[in-house]
């Protein structure tokens, strides 16, 4: 029920929106028509003024909470530039309301995802359109969540006496695009689509 309030208050406030300035601030491209938003790897097409969201190519619905995540992008843009900086969720503002959910269907799901499949983890990370990073880690992939949120997943393969670990990292800049509890819905979302990929 929440979800259908937090949309009908996304759909309210797109109304008065200027659609030119809110694609620039958000990095999307607005044809005067309908924005194209990129989200990961797969495109969704946000229809304006008479707001309707699609996946280019495909029939099927979106799943509400990504109608909500795509439409709290446009309205809350800021146009800042990316960080590139990695913080943890609990550097977020507000995060200690949502970190333990984020632990327990994010982070958590995927370190038993992948727990020593470090080669699972390596073409998952490829197969969504991850680019692989060298930092701290045995593996690690940058991912464009949205234009201007890029997202970081780290693997840390265990040895004798010590588990593997995981961990999901944001932008700094990421809390101008979206607010701290729609980011944990987006590192929930590549956490599902890295398990259906390996």
């Amino acid at each position: 029920m929440a979800n259908d309030a937090a949309l009908e208050q996304a759909l309210e406030e797109m109304k008065g929106i200027v659609p030119y300035a809110v694609a620039s601030k958000s990095g999307t491209d607005y044809n005067g028509k309908r924005f194209s938003i990129p989200f990961f790897n797969r495109f969704f097409l946000v229809h304006y003024p008479e707001v309707k969201i699609a996946e280019e190519g495909k029939p099927a619905p979106v799943p509400q909470y990504l109608e909500i995540i795509l439409l709290h992008y446009l309205l809350q843009a800021k146009g800042a530039s990316v960080a590139d900086e990695w913080i943890a969720y609990r550097q977020l503002p507000g995060a200690n309301l949502f970190e333990r959910r984020f632990m327990q269907m994010a982070v958590q799901p995927l370190l038993h995802a992948f727990d020593n499949n470090i080669e699972g983890f390596k073409k998952a990370g490829l197969a969504l359109g991850g680019i692989p990073i060298t930092r701290t880690g045995d593996a690690a992939f940058k991912f464009m969540a949205l234009p201007k949120i890029p997202m970081a997943c780290i693997f840390y393969q265990g040895e004798e006496g010590i588990p593997s670990s995981v961990n999901i990292l944001f932008d700094a800049a990421a809390p101008n695009y979206l607010p701290t509890e729609d980011l944990s819905l987006v590192g929930v979302y590549l956490v599902n689509a890295m398990k259906k990929a390996k």
